[in-house]
């Protein structure tokens, strides 16, 4: 979905309406979500709360933006056999560790990116993308890299630079690339 598209994204209740049932119009506590986002990881989980009791959670309308930094791990080279048991993600910075923790907790973001690094069609073609289109043509793959790092900058949701250059780094601390 987008600005061209006649129909948008389903709208999530951030707060549940079953848990804050005094918010469920409070249009604060809508949040744009996609419906995977929506409708099959957060359903009603309470990002201000779990068992153990409060905890900070990111607030989709905040106007100061977050910058999260992904480091990524791989356990071994055989990139063909990649599955994510062999994955490790570190999140940062420090200073709003309690926010991801929720943020992880709340839509499963170290299995879904740990699939998305382990798919034929994600991070197993970013990494032919590099091999066959700059390699094979007798160009630097640190060309690819310094030229990815550009695009993550400008355009960090585009074509999932923001998981896909710490992927392809992890690649390369392995002797991938």
């Amino acid at each position: 979905m987008g600005e061209h598209h006649s129909k948008r994204e389903a709208y999530d209740h951030y707060l549940p309406k079953a848990l804050y049932p005094f918010n469920s119009i409070n249009f604060h506590n809508l949040a744009p979500a996609c419906h995977e986002c929506n409708s099959t990881y957060k359903l009603s989980k309470d990002p201000t709360r779990n068992p153990a009791g409060r905890r900070k959670a990111f607030y989709p309308f905040a106007t100061a933006a977050h910058t999260i930094d992904i480091q990524v791990v791989l356990q071994h080279s055989n990139i063909e056999h990649l599955k994510p048991v062999n994955v490790q993600l570190q999140f940062g910075p420090a200073a709003i560790t309690e926010e991801i923790e929720t943020w992880k907790d709340v839509y499963s973001i170290d299995e879904r990116y740990k699939a998305k690094i382990c798919a034929e069609n994600d991070g197993k073609y970013w990494l032919t993308q590099v091999l066959d289109e700059w390699k094979e043509d007798g160009r630097d793959p640190a060309d690819f890299m310094t030229t990815l790092a550009r695009q993550v900058q400008k355009n960090p949701y585009a074509e999932c630079n923001f998981l896909k250059k710490p992927f392809l780094d992890a690649c390369r601390k392995i002797g991938v690339l």
